[in-house]
C-alpha cells in the first residue's frame, strides 16, 4: 500500500504522527545513501522527497482526511435526519407539503418570468436588435413610412433596419379555403434577424423592386399541418389573396418573432393597403446595431436623421420623432407588470411558508433541548450541533423541491393552456433554468427556515446533562415571524381584493349592445378580384342578404370594426362653418363601416333620427350616424340629426373630404371595458366600400349552431372565400378582461394559501404556549380563575401578534400597491372598504386559530397540572 493510501485510511492522529516519522526517516536514510553515490546533499534530499513523497504532499493528505471525515459525519447527519423525519411522519407531511405548495407555486411563475421576460430572442446576437419607435404629436409607437425606412437604414451605427406589417392572408385553390397569419415584411427583414431558409430561400432585394414576381417564405408549422411535409411545395405556387405566389423557402422548425407570429412570409409591396408614400406610415420598423456599436449612439444618429426629414418634409412629417429601444424590451413590455405583480405574490407566499415552517422547527427544537444538552457533554461543538440542524431542514427543503417540481410542471401545463396571451408565442417549458431556479430555492429555502432553530441549538449548547435549557414559550424570535406571516398574507389580501374588486367592476360595464346570441366571423375579400368598389359592395350586401335568410337566423349584418375585436381606426373630422381645430388637438373618432340593420342585430339602440337603408348607396347623398357622445362632445344642446360632418377622403391619394349628413343617433358602444371611448361614426358600406368586414347575425338559439350554414351562405356567393375568428360576440366580452381574473385566480389563490399558513403559524404558537404553561394555568384555576380569564389571556397574546402584524402589512400594502394601479379599473389602491373588509376576514380568521388553543387551556385539570 502506498503512503498516500495508509494515511488517507489512517484516523487515529497517533498512528498517523507514528506513519509520518517513519516516511521521514526512510526519506532520510535514502538520501543518505544518494550522497553515498555521489550527489549533492540538496539534490539527493530533493530526489528522496521526490521518489517517496515530500512533507507538503504528506500535509495534502492530511487535508484530503479532513475532507473524508467531513462527507462522513455529513453522511451521518443526513441517515439521522432521514430517521428523524420517517419517525415524526405527522410533522413531515405538513412541512413538505408546505414547501412542495410554495416551492411549486414560485417554479410555476419563475418559468413564467423566465419565458416572458429573461428568455432572450431566439436570434444570433438578440442583444443587437433595436425597435425604432416613432411618436406624432402626443400618441406614441405609430408606424413609419416606408421611404422613412430606407433613410433610417444609412445610420451608420446599424447595419439594416427593416420594417413590417401583419395582416391575414387567404389562402384558396386548396379543399377549402383557408386564412393564414400574414406578414408583409420589407427585403431587410430575414438579413437584419440573421435567419436563413431550412428549405429553399428567403427572398431579398430584389423583391422590393417594382415589378419583381410574386413570392413568399412559409413557416415550418403551416408546411406540415397545411400540406403535410410535402418537400416539393418549394418552388410551387400558391394562391395568396387571389394572386399566385411561389414559395421560395420554408423556415426553420421553432422560428418565430414574438412582435409577429406569422404562417406565411411575403414582400410588403404586395400588401393590399401598401403605398410607397411618406405620409402613409404603416410599417413596424426594427433594426440591428453593428458590432461594436451602442444604442446611445444609435438613438443619437436617429435622433438627427429624424429632424432632417422633418424639416425636409415638413407635410407628413412635422411634429414626429424618433425613439429606438432593445427589441426585447419592447416585446415584453405588455405583460412586463402582470409578470412581476404575480412574482411579487408567490414571493410573499414563500416567505410566509419559510417562516412558517422556522415556527415549527423552532418547536421542534426547544423539545430537543436535552438532546442537545447530551450531545455537547460528548463533546460535539456548537458548529457541529448547528450543522446537524441545518442539514435536517434541507432535507426537509430538498424534499418539499421534489414535490414543488412535480407541481411547477402542473402549474406551466395551466398556464400554458389558459394564459396564451400572456405567453406572447412562447411556450412554458421545465428548461434547465427553470430547474436549477427550483434547486436553487429548496436549498435556500432550507437555509433560511433552518436558521432559527440552528440558532436556537447554538444557544441551547450545552456541556452539562443538568443544564438542559429552556426557551421562553413566548420567543420575540417566533413572535416576529408569526407577525411577519400575518402581514404578509395582508398584503396579498388586499392586492387580491383590488383585483377582485376591478374585475366585478369590469364585468358591470354597460358595453353599450346585447351579446347573447350573436354569432361573427371576419373575413377579407381580395382586392385583386374585386377591384372595384361596387364590386366590393355587392358581394358585403349580398353575403347581409343570404345569411338573415337563413332559418334560425333573427337578423344579420355586417360591420367594419366589431366591438372588443381591436379592429377600430380612428379619423379626424371637422365640421362647416366651423373654425378647424389645431393640428395638436384634432378632432379624432371613431370611424365605421355597416351594412343596414346592424345596430338592431346586436342590440345598440336608436336614439334619434334611423338606421341606414338600402337607399343609402353609393350615388346617393352620402349619410352618417354618430354615438351618445358624439353629440355630447360636438353639438351640445343641439339636435344632431341634420349637421354635418366632414369626413376624410375615401380613396388614397384623394384630397376632397366627403361632406355627410347625419341621419341617426346611436348609444354610445365600448371597445374595451376599462378605458374611455373615443365618439363614434359610422358610415354604410356602400358609400366607403372597404375589402374587410366582419358578419354578424343574431340567431334564435345557439349561435354556434348557425356557424356552418353562415359558411355556406358566403360560399354560395364566393367559393373561395375564407373566413376566421369564429366566435360569439359575448364571448368577446367575456375574453376582454378573462385576462384579468387569470390574475385575480393566482393572486386569491396565493392569498388563500397565505392565509392558511399565517393561520397555522398563529395556531402553532399559542398551541404550544399553552403546552407550556400548563402548571400556571392550573396554579390560577386552582386559586380562582376562571375559564373566561384564561382564555383572554391566551386570546390577548394572540391577538396582540395578529394586530401588529396588520399593521406592518397595512403599511406595507400602501407602499406596494401602487404597483398594480395600471391593472386596476375604477379601484383606487388605497380603496377603504377593501382595507378594512380584509382586515376583518384575517381577524376573523386569527380568532379562530387562537381560539382553537384557548379553549384547550381552560381544560386544565389544576390537580394534575400542580402533579406535574
Amino acid at each position: 500500500m502506498s503512503w498516500r493510501l495508509k494515511l488517507r485510511a489512517l484516523r487515529n492522529p497517533h498512528l498517523r504522527r507514528d506513519l509520518e516519522d517513519e516516511l521521514a526517516s526512510h526519506i532520510d536514510m535514502r538520501a543518505e545513501a544518494l550522497r553515498a553515490e555521489g550527489w549533492a546533499p540538496d539534490a539527493a534530499l530533493r530526489e528522496a522527497r521526490r521518489r517517496f513523497g515530500s512533507v507538503n504532499q504528506i500535509e495534502e493528505v492530511t487535508r484530503e482526511l479532513h475532507v473524508f471525515t467531513f462527507l462522513e459525519t455529513l453522511l451521518q447527519d443526513v441517515r439521522y435526519g432521514l430517521r428523524r423525519l420517517r419517525h415524526e411522519p405527522g410533522f413531515t407531511l405538513v412541512a413538505v407539503l408546505t414547501l412542495g405548495l410554495v416551492i411549486g407555486a414560485n417554479g410555476a411563475i419563475f418559468s413564467l418570468m423566465e419565458a416572458v421576460l429573461l428568455r432572450p430572442l431566439p436570434f444570433s446576437k438578440p442583444e443587437q436588435l433595436v425597435y425604432l419607435r416613432a411618436k406624432y404629436l402626443q400618441t406614441d409607437n405609430v408606424g413609419i413610412a416606408p421611404p422613412d425606412i430606407q433613410d433610417y437604414a444609412r445610420a451608420r451605427s446599424l447595419s439594416s433596419v427593416a420594417g413590417m406589417m401583419s395582416q391575414s392572408v387567404n389562402l384558396t385553390g386548396v379543399d377549402e379555403p383557408t386564412r393564414l397569419f400574414g406578414a408583409f415584411v420589407t427585403s431587410s427583414f430575414f438579413s437584419a434577424l440573421n435567419v436563413r431558409a431550412a428549405e429553399g430561400r428567403v427572398f431579398g432585394q430584389e423583391a422590393d423592386s417594382p415589378g419583381a414576381p410574386r413570392v413568399c417564405v412559409i413557416s415550418h408549422g403551416i408546411w406540415q399541418r397545411r400540406f403535410g411535409g410535402d418537400p416539393t411545395i418549394v418552388g410551387r405556387a400558391l394562391i395568396l389573396n387571389g394572386e399566385p405566389h411561389t414559395v421560395v423557402g420554408i423556415m426553420p422548425a421553432g422560428f418565430w418573432t414574438a412582435f409577429l407570429i406569422a404562417d406565411v412570409w411575403l414582400p410588403v409591396q404586395f400588401h393590399p393597403n401598401y403605398q410607397p408614400e411618406r405620409s402613409w406610415a404603416g410599417l413596424r420598423a426594427f433594426g440591428r446595431l453593428r458590432d461594436g456599436a451602442s444604442l446611445e449612439q444609435a438613438r443619437a444618429e436617429l435622433t438627427t436623421l429624424a429632424g432632417q426629414l422633418e424639416a425636409e418634409y415638413p407635410d407628413s412629417h412635422r411634429g414626429r420623432s424618433l425613439w429606438i429601444v432593445p427589441l426585447h424590451e419592447q416585446t415584453v413590455q405588455p405583460q412586463r407588470r402582470t409578470v412581476l405583480v404575480l412574482v411579487g405574490g408567490v414571493i410573499c407566499v414563500l416567505l410566509i411558508g419559510c417562516a412558517n415552517i422556522a415556527g415549527l422547527l423552532m418547536t421542534k427544537a426547544i423539545g430537543r433541548t436535552h438532546e442537545m444538552s447530551l450531545r455537547a457533554s460528548l463533546g460535539a461543538g456548537r458548529v457541529r450541533l448547528v450543522r446537524q440542524l441545518l442539514t435536517e431542514s434541507l432535507l426537509l427543503a430538498l424534499t418539499g423541491g421534489v414535490l414543488g417540481l412535480a407541481l411547477a410542471y402542473a402549474g406551466m401545463a395551466l398556464i400554458n393552456a389558459f394564459w396564451i396571451d400572456l405567453l406572447n408565442g412562447t411556450v412554458l417549458t421545465l428548461n434547465g433554468v427553470v430547474v436549477a431556479y427550483l434547486l436553487a430555492i429548496s436549498t435556500g429555502t432550507g437555509l433560511l427556515f433552518g436558521l432559527a432553530p440552528a440558532f436556537l441549538a447554538r444557544r441551547q449548547a450545552a456541556p452539562s446533562l443538568r443544564q438542559r435549557g429552556t426557551l421562553a414559550a413566548d420567543s420575540p424570535l417566533r413572535s416576529v415571524l408569526v407577525a411577519s406571516q400575518v402581514a404578509l398574507a395582508l398584503v396579498l389580501l388586499i392586492g387580491a381584493g383590488l383585483m377582485m374588486k376591478s374585475v366585478a367592476r369590469l364585468a358591470g360595464v354597460d358595453p353599450g349592445f346585447r351579446g347573447e346570441r350573436v354569432l361573427t366571423m371576419e373575413y377579407r375579400v381580395p382586392r385583386n378580384k374585386y377591384p372595384q368598389p361596387e364590386q366590393q359592395t355587392r358581394f358585403h350586401y349580398d353575403v347581409a342578404a343570404r345569411v338573415a335568410a337563413l332559418p334560425g337566423v333573427e337578423s344579420a349584418a355586417l360591420v367594419g370594426a366589431l366591438p372588443f375585436s381591436g379592429n377600430f381606426g380612428s379619423a379626424d373630422v371637422t365640421f362647416p362653418g366651423r373654425p378647424e381645430p389645431p393640428r395638436e388637438s384634432p378632432y379624432t373618432v371613431w370611424l365605421n363601416l355597416t351594412t343596414p340593420g346592424y345596430f338592431q342585430t346586436i342590440g345598440v339602440p336608436v336614439v334619434d333620427g334611423r338606421d341606414f337603408t338600402l337607399a343609402d348607396a353609393a350615388a346617393s347623398v352620402p349619410v352618417a350616424i354618430v354615438s351618445r357622445s358624439f353629440v355630447a362632445r360636438y353639438f351640445p344642446g343641439e339636435r344632431a340629426v341634420g349637421q354635418q360632418v366632414s369626413l376624410p377622403p375615401r380613396e388614397r391619394g384623394e384630397t376632397r373630404r366627403t361632406l355627410a349628413t347625419i341621419v341617426g343617433v346611436v348609444g354610445d358602444v365600448r371597445n374595451a371595458l376599462s378605458r374611455d371611448e373615443l365618439p363614434q361614426l359610422y358610415v354604410p358600406y356602400a358609400q366607403q366600400p372597404f375589402i374587410f368586414a366582419t358578419l354578424t347575425l343574431r340567431a334564435k338559439g345557439d349561435p354556434r349552431a348557425m356557424a356552418r350554414d353562415a359558411q355556406r351562405a358566403i360560399w354560395s356567393v364566393d367559393k373561395d372565400q375564407p373566413m376566421w375568428k369564429i366566435r360569439t360576440l359575448q364571448s368577446l366580452v367575456d375574453g376582454s378582461f378573462s385576462y384579468s381574473r387569470y390574475v385575480v385566480f393566482m393572486l386569491g389563490s396565493f392569498s388563500a394559501l397565505a392565509l392558511l399558513l399565517a393561520a397555522l403559524g398563529l395556531y402553532g404558537v399559542l398551541a404550544y404556549s399553552v403546552t407550556q404553561r400548563t402548571a400556571e394555568f392550573g396554579v390560577r384555576l386552582a386559586i380562582g380563575a376562571t375559564p373566561a380569564h384564561i382564555v383572554r389571556l391566551v386570546v390577548g397574546k394572540g391577538l396582540v401578534l395578529a394586530l401588529a402584524g396588520l399593521a406592518c402589512g397595512v403599511g406595507a400594502a400602501l407602499l406596494l400597491m401602487r404597483y398594480l394601479r395600471t391593472q386596476l379599473f375604477e379601484v383606487t389602491t388605497y380603496d377603504p372598504a377593501i382595507y378594512v373588509g380584509v382586515s376583518a376576514v384575517l381577524i376573523a380568521v386569527a380568532l379562530v386559530a387562537v381560539f382553537l388553543p384557548a379553549r384547550r387551556a381552560t381544560k386544565v385539570d389544576p390537580v394534575i397540572a400542580l402533579r406535574q
